[in-house]
């Protein structure tokens, strides 16, 4: 069971990097302003599906952790980088890690009743 949690976040992983690839080609940021916003769910969501097929055993505080790490360092690397913001980066950055949460929450969900479920 885990092989297949850490191949399916490979698929997301493949799938994310994708969309983002098109969205930078045909300038998709920038003609839907909205499009940050499903991309960072599924980057949390992805980025969960990995932790919980590599630890595996529930370790919620320890996924808690990791998640807000990736998530901050990306929009640390946002920051760094000077990718396009909106105006009112505090509110973007916000809206960033609350759905990278989301996205994480909803995989540990799906985990807590899949592979975690007590038997």
């Amino acid at each position: 069971m885990r092989m297949v949690w850490l191949v399916v976040a490979l698929l997301l992983s493949a799938l994310l990097s994708a969309l983002n690839w098109w969205a930078m080609i045909d300038f998709l940021y920038w003609k839907y302003l909205w499009l940050d916003i499903p991309m960072h769910f599924l980057g949390g969501f992805a980025s969960a599906v990995f932790l919980i097929g590599l630890l595996y055993r529930r370790r919620p505080l320890l996924l808690a952790v990791a998640i807000v790490a990736i998530a901050v360092g990306w929009e640390v690397f946002e920051y760094v980088f000077r990718l396009p913001r909106d105006p009112n980066y505090a509110f973007d950055t916000l809206l960033d890690l609350v759905m990278d949460t989301i996205g994480a929450i909803s995989a540990y969900v799906i985990a807590r009743y899949t592979i975690w479920k007590k038997a």
